[in-house]
């Protein structure tokens, strides 16, 4: 089974409303689950920027393995109902700067929710 979710940036630091006034922008992070068919294939993750100015730099430093943030949250909600993930391929698809204060992470962390439920 393969399920995509699409979520948008945010930012909550909306003037007078600091921290409790929000707003979604219309730039995207798209998170694709799919269970491997072939046994010990592990977790694959990919990710892939939509822009070709994206800086590519910023994919360096983020785990492609067991410690990728969409798969603790995945890891975390499959803990939850006390089931463990199978082997995994998770496509990071990013429109969304990172740490640029716009919710990269928290946006791939909804993502990985979700598309696991």
């Amino acid at each position: 089974m393969k399920v995509s979710v699409k979520v948008p940036a945010s930012s909550a630091n909306i003037g007078p409303g600091f921290d409790c006034l929000g707003v979604a922008l219309p730039i995207y992070n798209t998170i694709t689950i799919e269970e491997t068919v072939l046994p010990g294939t592990g977790i694959q993750i990919n990710m892939m920027a939509e822009d070709e100015a994206f800086d590519e730099m910023a994919f360096e430093n983020i785990p492609k393995d067991e410690n990728n943030i969409v798969y603790k949250a995945v890891e975390l909600l499959y803990n939850s109902i006390g089931q463990e993930p199978s082997e995994l391929k998770i496509n990071i698809e990013s429109q969304i700067p990172i740490a640029r204060g716009l919710g990269s992470s928290s946006s791939v962390i909804v993502g990985g929710l979700i598309a696991a439920n």
